[in-house]
């Protein structure tokens, strides 16, 4: 028996979600630590948001890309990009 802390909220989506695929939630739990065991690995898929000064930067570089501003490439080779650094 495994006992863990989970918010109710949270194990509440998880036991529907799983009921709606037909399967339990104990099958899923075991299903994953299997994998975890198995495979030496673990994958978390839920992205923190970036601070405000990444913000800020990624707005930056999105509205250069739309402009077509600082971009440069792409390129055939490598040394075609090596060239590109040294012309700047």
């Amino acid at each position: 028996m495994l006992s863990i802390k989970i918010e109710k909220s949270l194990k509440d989506q998880a036991r529907k979600t799983a009921q709606d695929l037909g399967v339990s939630l104990n099958a899923v739990i075991n299903q994953h630590i299997k994998e975890f065991v198995n495979t030496r690995e673990i994958f978390f898929t839920e992205y923190e948001m970036p601070n405000a000064k990444t913000q800020k930067i990624l707005k930056m570089v999105d509205k250069d890309i739309k402009n077509g501003k600082n971009i440069v490439g792409p390129f055939n080779s490598a040394e075609e990009f090596i060239k590109s650094l040294e012309e700047k």
